[in-house]
């Protein structure tokens, strides 16, 4: 039986860049912000100035969205915290510093600001 490729994620990814900041690796309390790639209901990617990532880290991060994207103007900036676990990392190109990171997103709660 030839073997089959394809897509293999659980959920569909959105290519979106958001604002993404990181309070939390592992026990340790961390101020690092970034940039989302994509985002799904059950992870996202995105890059960050650090080279302090391990994968199987847990992790506690913010996404901040706009309440124009829900096409809501009154409502602001909604944050999105996020915890979950690193289950990718890569070094971004030689003129980039930083990492690109892949997280699951296992709790979520939003907070209104």
């Amino acid at each position: 039986m030839p073997a089959t490729t394809g897509e293999r994620r659980r959920s569909r990814r959105f290519a979106i860049e958001l604002p993404v900041e990181i309070i939390k690796l592992s026990n340790k309390t961390v101020d690092l912000v970034g940039q989302t790639r994509d985002v799904s209901s059950v992870g996202a990617c995105f890059t960050v100035q650090t080279e302090e990532v391990r994968e199987g880290t847990p992790i506690e991060f913010f996404v901040t969205l706009q309440g124009s994207m829900f096409d809501l103007a009154a409502a602001g900036e909604v944050r999105l915290r996020c915890r979950g676990r690193i289950i990718r990392q890569e070094a971004l190109s030689e003129s980039a510093n930083g990492r690109s990171v892949a997280a699951t997103i296992d709790r979520y709660q939003f907070v209104r600001e």
